[in-house]
């Protein structure tokens, strides 16, 4: 018979007998009591805990150190089978760049009775810190949608909470201007009330912000209209030799009552948007140019139109 066919044949039989000599192995290794010595590689390094007024900027250099380990062989093995750590706890930070001797009392998941601990390779580790902050930053009010048709603003959507407290590191927090409230769309106000809106923490990343959420007071009433008396158009540039036709147009605002009722109608303007020297060109040209209307100096949360979107220029008289 061949060597391969010597392998084949009885090939589970072999397996596990094979299995067994290892397990009975590795338990007679196990209550070995001869001391010797071993070492584990790849035994991590981490840091649990930090004092409050710091934040640890990276992963401690190196993230992970060998150990060696003396004690009977049985438990030895059992140490590098129960994947030892290296645990700190930072209770003080004496400065930001810090280098620490490892301890053995650090080292968790052993039985440090039965086995002693020789040295680390590095017996040093390096951790970089940088200091907590807080600070109170303004909060912003973000609006998305429109209202309703039939309703309009009476004053702007307000928030209760004017600033928030931040804490982190202290970089992240100096380049912080505001926290926006998450999007508020106005489009779901059927009248006036009180909404609760969390705050938009997105892309804080470990910055704590106390409160998280705030009340925005959204104040809106019926829509209503108010008829101006026409208003004069007003062609900057046009030097009198440029006359629009019509000279004055009607406009129509449209608002919250009490909104409307106190408008200062002497600071609404209609103009005409466009260039005069282009304006001239084209009457000169053709007799007349159709130019569009701008309606401007309206007050915060007031709509306005006017009656034509455009007017007819022409050359005016010559006195």
């Amino acid at each position: 018979m061949s060597f391969p066919g010597v392998l084949v044949r009885n090939w589970r039989l072999k397996i596990t007998a094979l299995a067994l000599a290892v397990l009975l192995w590795v338990t007679m290794r196990l209550t070995d009591d001869r001391i010797d010595r071993l070492s584990i590689p790849g035994v991590e390094v981490r840091v649990e805990h930090v004092h409050r007024d710091w934040f640890l900027r990276q992963p401690p250099s190196p993230a992970s150190v060998q150990m060696s380990v003396t004690g009977p062989v049985g438990d030895i093995l059992r140490v590098a089978m129960s994947r030892p750590a290296i645990v700190i706890r930072v209770d003080t930070v004496a400065k930001e760049d810090t280098v620490l001797t490892l301890l053995h009392d650090w080292v968790t998941n052993i039985d440090r009775s039965s086995v002693d601990i020789e040295n680390f390779q590095p017996s040093t580790v390096r951790l970089l810190f940088e200091r907590n902050q807080e600070e109170e930053i303004p909060v912003s009010v973000r609006l998305t949608g429109e209202l309703p048709d039939s309703l309009a603003m009476v004053s702007e959507p307000r928030a209760n909470l004017l600033f928030t407290r931040v804490r982190g590191p202290a970089s992240q927090v100096d380049a912080l201007e505001t926290v926006f409230l998450e999007p508020f769309d106005l489009s779901r106000v059927t009248g006036p009330g009180r909404f609760e809106v969390p705050l938009d923490t997105t892309g804080l990343g470990g910055l704590v912000v106390n409160p998280t959420t705030a009340t925005l007071a959204v104040e809106v009433a019926t829509r209503r209209s108010r008829v101006l008396a026409p208003l004069p158009v007003e062609f900057r540039g046009g030097d009198g030799t440029l006359e629009p036709d019509p000279a004055r147009v009607g406009v129509t605002l449209f608002g919250a009552e009490e909104v409307l009722n106190r408008v200062d109608t002497a600071g609404i303007r209609v103009w005409i948007g466009a260039e005069a020297a282009a304006v001239r060109v084209v009457v000169a040209q053709e007799g007349l140019a159709r130019v569009p209307l701008v309606l401007g100096g309206l007050p915060a949360r007031v709509v306005g139109t006017v009656e034509v979107d455009s007017v007819t220029v022409r050359a005016g008289e010559v006195p």
